[in-house]
């Protein structure tokens, strides 16, 4: 049920809350799954840990691949044993957005996972099995890489290229932590403990003064860090 002082308000900052919601990176250890699929399959030494500077995953030492081709190969592969199936939810990612959902945030989960012709259908399938296993709230799951077309009161992503393109866009982002990323101005989420959930929420009031300046470095919009959009 949507509160009294939000009926009839459009999107925005004083409009009713509207979260767009990445899920790699962001809700869900993609890296991870990735590295354990590689192991299992002997394709990578397990005590092999790579780093962790650049987005594209290829771009990092340590990857038994150093092109999109190879990269693309490995992810596509890794599809097929349900990778979105079996990733690691980032800790508290449940606790928090249930806190969310009871402050009455519309959680859209935007997602672009799309990305691997003939096996849309299974990753549409694991990626909701996998929401509603690890008991994630969500009003819509969308699956899209232009995700500024999409509006929200505020987004939390954590590709470069996103980001860019949403600020671009004149929308609100928050930056998700990672190493490839702290290039970007905040505001920023380092965890989902229950202190940035409760910065989180006030933001969706008090957008902070004088953040989101656009980056000026061009970041591409790369297909590469797989499926981490």
């Amino acid at each position: 049920m949507i509160p009294d002082e939000y009926l009839g308000q459009r999107v925005g900052v004083t409009g009713y809350r509207v979260l767009n919601l990445d899920l790699d990176g962001v809700c869900a250890d993609y890296t991870g799954a990735l590295r354990d699929f590689l192991v299992r399959t002997g394709r990578m030494a397990a005590d092999s840990h790579p780093g962790e500077e650049r987005y594209s995953l290829y771009e990092n030492e340590g990857w038994p691949f150093t092109t999109p081709a190879g990269y693309f190969e490995a992810h596509r592969d890794a599809e097929l044993d349900h990778l979105y199936a079996r990733m690691k939810p980032l800790p508290g990612v449940a606790e928090a957005l249930r806190t969310l959902a009871g402050a009455h945030v519309y959680i859209r989960i935007v997602t672009h996972r799309l990305f691997v012709s003939g096996q849309h259908r299974m990753v549409v399938s694991d990626t909701a099995c996998w929401l509603d296993e690890q008991g994630i709230p969500y009003m819509s799951l969308c699956f899209t890489g232009l995700k500024d077309s999409m509006q929200a009161t505020v987004h939390i992503d954590d590709s470069p290229a996103n980001i860019t393109a949403l600020r671009r866009a004149g929308q609100h982002v928050v930056v998700f932590d990672h190493p490839y990323n702290r290039d970007f101005e905040g505001p920023r989420m380092a965890d989902w403990s229950p202190e940035s959930t409760e910065r989180l929420l006030a933001w969706f009031d008090h957008w902070p003064d004088g953040q989101e300046t656009p980056d000026a470095t061009d970041h591409g919009t790369e297909y590469g860090n797989g499926g981490k959009d």
